[in-house]
This record gives C-alpha cells, structure tokens and sequence, in this order.
C-alpha cells in the first residue's frame, strides 16, 4: 500500500467518525423538538390527555424524522463500507449530505407545528431529493476515481448511481400529493423511507478473500 493510500484510508476512517456524530446530533436535536404546549395544563387528567393530543402532530413528526435520519444512517454505513480510500472531492460531496442530514430536524418542525400545510411536505421532499442528488455524485466519483472496495460490483455500483433519479422521482410525487391530502403524504413518506434500508445491501465485499490475500 502507497503512502497516498494510507492517507485515503485514515481519511475515510475519520470521515465515517464524523458521519456517525452528525447522526447522533441530528436525532438528539429531533427529541429537543418535542416541547409541552404552554396554553395546557397537566395537573389533571383531562388536561394532559388534551396536551398530549394537541402534541400528536409533533410526535408524528418525531417518528418521520426518526425513519428518514435511521435509514440514511444505516445505508450510509453499508455504503460506506464499500469504500476504502477517500479524497478531498469526496469530503466535500460528505459534508454536502451530512449538512443536508442535519437540517432533517427543522424539516420536520415544520410539518409538526403546521400538519395541513402542504408546503411542509414540499420543503421536505425537496431535502430528501437533494440528499439523492448529492448521493448519485457521490457515488458516480467514487467510482471514477476507483475509491471502492476491489470486490465491489461495480454493475451494482451503477444500478444504483441510476436509481438515485427514480426515488427523487417518487419522492416528488409524494411531495406533491401533499396539496391532495396532507395525511396521505405524511404516511407515504413514512413507508418510503423504508427503502434505504435496502439500498447498499449489493455492494457485497468477500472479506474471507480479502483475508485470504493478506495472508
């Protein structure tokens, strides 16, 4: 291994560190968000049963929030691994998403504190659409400047380059339901954010080959 690699390496390392303490933010900034209204009273039953509903909306958006950040970190992390060296392009497109990442929280406020405005769900589609966009040309350099494991699929590598453009697609069509039915938006970006659970699973490394040729 060359000098220059080593670098790549160790930066890498130090960039998954700062991937997964901007994550943690993130989710802690979410619960910060979750504040009793001042106009109830909690002293009696019927008090906090009323302030726990007018809390419902925040609490909805808690849990949308909680998916998008926990999906992205989880498809992140199976990305990343696939990833070896790392390069000073590659830091940019890193703090592009992980800025992206963090104003998750005030995306989500928004669609707390003002459930039936459906420019809520607009300003936060066009989040997770620029989170996909900044992802495709992350991937697209990683793959030019050959920063992948050498066991990668590189097919894989492009299919899902690809597939960057079809979930801003639907990510679009769901923003726009918002002006049909807010309620109908809300729980298809719920379940939509089960799909990066998925992304990242075909870049499969053989560890057990990678031992092999170190040994």
């Amino acid at each position: 291994m060359t000098e220059l690699e080593k670098e790549g390496k160790q930066l890498m390392e130090r960039l998954g560190m700062f991937n997964d303490a901007v994550y943690a933010i993130a989710l802690t900034l979410l619960v910060l968000e979750l504040k009793l209204p001042e106009n109830v009273k909690f002293d009696t039953p019927a008090g906090m049963i009323e302030g726990l509903k007018e809390m419902a909306p925040k609490f909805l958006a808690f849990l949308l929030s909680v998916a998008l950040v926990g999906s992205n970190w989880v498809s992140s992390l199976r990305i990343q691994r696939a990833i070896v060296y790392a390069d000073t392009r590659l830091v940019v497109f890193m703090i592009i998403y992980l800025s992206l990442v963090s104003l998750t929280p005030f995306t989500c406020y928004l669609i707390g504190t003002f459930p039936g405005n459906p420019i809520s769900y607009v300003v936060f589609g066009v989040f997770a659409i620029l989170i996909c966009i900044n992802g495709h040309f992350f991937l697209h350099h990683c793959r030019k400047q050959k920063l992948y494991h050498r066991d990668v699929d590189m097919k894989a590598v492009k299919q899902l380059e690809n597939s960057v453009f079809y979930v801003s697609a639907v990510i679009a069509m769901i923003s726009g339901a918002a002006f049909f039915s807010t309620k109908l938006s809300f729980v298809l970006f719920l379940a939509f954010n089960l799909v990066p659970f998925f992304i990242g699973k075909s870049l499969r490394i053989n560890y057990k080959t990678e031992q092999q040729n170190l040994l």
